[in-house]
């Protein structure tokens, strides 16, 4: 009797118009990631509650007045949101750190309750559906320090050159370590004002555009207008010496300015090495569309921390060095990829944050594809994918705010992921058309991986679904398994063949050499069969990374 062997070959991705990740390591381990434990503290911060639900933030202005020494702060943020239902309570965001000195509306003080980071503030009067208020919350304390910053973040209090150099990173656990928010990824207020003061000699970069600055007092106020929707993660400040560098980018609509904020001393080494940026910026609108910020300009900040996608003002921290394999710095890569995604299209719960560092990863890949070739981004995408766990599925629990750094494949698997199906549909135009048109769609908006999906199954008439619950939302990698009999009188070979460990109806492409060329099969759940040429046939099945 006859018994399928898994091949040689363990099959996860396909590559070009080749299968790809086929490699032992890539076989789902026994044992899976444990979830912790989630509780009502999770379910408070990540989750879109009624009292969350029932406004939508429209502005926010921010002020912050930071004690270097001390390491404190003391602000006051001025929230504008209108009414989606009738409401008399709403919950803003603080972390346990913070003290609230008082909450107003119209200066009238009202009561709140806190619990965990949750803020549930009763409201003057009933707030009617349509109708638009604003509240102000005063509040000091002293911020969480950043352990691992960006991925375990909060402030990062440094010195360079004697100065003090202060940044911070919260993607993960939101903004509310420093400012009262409603902190979920759902609801971008349409703007911001920040209004940042620090002692007279440093300078303070933010998001947007600087509007103006005032000193009085030994004290320098920095007043930054963003003009866009911003998602609360993303909005910083960078205090420190900084020189300013200016560039002029020839972009697909026009010429504008790049701005780099970097300490005096690498102001020369900086020049030089942010000249990639140009390309990289490019390339991104060629293929997505205008870069989505230019009245909030396009900033690189050196920073105390390896880098994060603030939104018109990225943290830089790699040292100006180029990855001598790759021959490009890839923070410039991608950070300015998460532009487009994971600013300009941010995930409503992180969940689905594959949606945004897939998407910004495999956006390397494609930069090297069009800078070096097929071959060289082929041999990108293989040394990302040999970091793939696949412990979890892609997409994790929902409504807990959970995201586990530690867990590469939102990166490394969502970039392949895409890759993959980039060659399912073996159609570039059509490809590049979903990518494009699902980015023009939802631009300044929050997504969902259904959101996703669903644009695909619209943009190629297919029921993709297969694929989908394959990739995000199990586990296991997909097992290419055959066998090879030599039966009849000719002895002829007959390749059998099906995949294992994968979902009704997966039905992904293999490519295989057969004599002299490759051909394309569709191997299914239930075995099938193909006859080789000769009885000498050189079989064999693409295996490139």
């Amino acid at each position: 009797m006859k018994h399928f062997l898994p091949g040689i070959l363990v099959v996860l991705f396909l590559s070009g118009c080749a299968m790809m990740g086929i490699n032992i390591s890539h076989k789902t381990p026994h044992k899976a990631t444990k979830y912790p434990k989630f509780s009502e503290k999770d379910s408070l911060r990540g989750a879109l509650s009624e009292l969350r639900n029932n406004f939508d933030v429209r502005h926010y202005d921010l002020s912050v007045d930071f004690d270097l020494k001390q390491k404190s702060i003391k602000g006051k943020v001025v929230v504008r949101f209108d009414a989606q239902q009738d409401i008399d309570k709403i919950q803003l965001d603080l972390h346990k750190n913070m003290s609230i000195q008082r909450i107003t509306q119209n200066d009238h003080e009202l009561t709140y309750e806190r619990k965990y980071t949750a803020v549930f503030i009763s409201l003057e009067e009933m707030l009617r559906a349509g109708e638009s208020t604003s509240l102000t919350i005063e509040y000091s304390g002293k911020p969480m320090k950043a352990k691992k910053p960006p991925w375990e973040g909060g402030f990062v209090w440094k010195t360079n050159s004697g100065k003090p150099w202060v940044s911070v990173a919260c993607e993960q656990l939101g903004a509310n370590i420093w400012w009262p928010v409603k902190d979920h990824l759902s609801d971008e207020p349409d703007s911001m004002d920040l209004h940042y003061t620090i002692p007279e000699g440093l300078f303070c970069a933010a998001n947007g555009s600087l509007v103006s600055q005032e000193t009085k007092d030994g004290r320098t106020t920095f007043n930054w207008k963003i003009h866009n929707p911003i998602n609360s993660y993303n909005v910083t400040f960078y205090i420190g010496d900084f020189v300013r560098i200016d560039q002029a980018y020839d972009g697909i609509d026009g010429v504008h300015d790049l701005t780099y904020y970097v300490m005096p001393k690498n102001k020369e080494r900086a020049e030089e090495h942010f000249k990639q940026t140009h390309d990289i910026l490019r390339f991104y609108e060629k293929i997505y569309g205008v870069y989505p910020w230019w009245n909030d300009g396009f900033k690189f900040i050196e920073s105390p921390f390896a880098g994060m996608e603030h939104q018109s003002a990225i943290a830089y921290g790699n040292g100006y060095k180029k990855n001598n394999l790759f021959g490009v710095d890839y923070i410039i890569l991608h950070e300015a990829a998460h532009e487009w995604w994971g600013n300009a299209i941010t995930v409503s719960d992180f969940a689905d944050v594959w949606l945004q560092e897939g998407f910004a990863t495999y956006s390397e890949a494609l930069f090297m594809e069009n800078w070096k070739g097929k071959g060289y981004s082929d041999h990108y995408l293989s040394f990302y994918a040999l970091f793939i766990k696949n412990k979890a599925p892609m997409v994790g629990p929902k409504e807990v705010n959970y995201w586990d750094y530690k867990d590469g494949d939102p990166y490394m698997k969502g970039a392949n992921t895409l890759h993959s199906l980039r060659t399912t549909l073996d159609n570039d135009s059509l490809f590049f058309s979903i990518l494009r048109t699902f980015y023009e769609k939802y631009c300044r908006k929050t997504v969902t991986s259904t959101d996703f999906i669903d644009h695909v199954h619209q943009l190629t008439g297919q029921d993709l679904n297969w694929f989908f619950n394959q990739y995000l939302y199990s586990r296991n990698s997909p097992k290419f398994t055959y066998y090879i009999s030599r039966d009849g009188e000719d002895k002829t070979p007959v390749l059998h063949y099906k995949w294992t460990d994968v979902v009704d109806g997966f039905k992904m492409p293999v490519y295989i050499f057969n004599g002299f060329e490759w051909i394309r099969i569709t191997p299914g759940t239930e075995a099938q069969t193909y006859a080789l040429s000769g009885k000498k046939a050189a079989f064999q099945i693409d295996k490139s990374l």
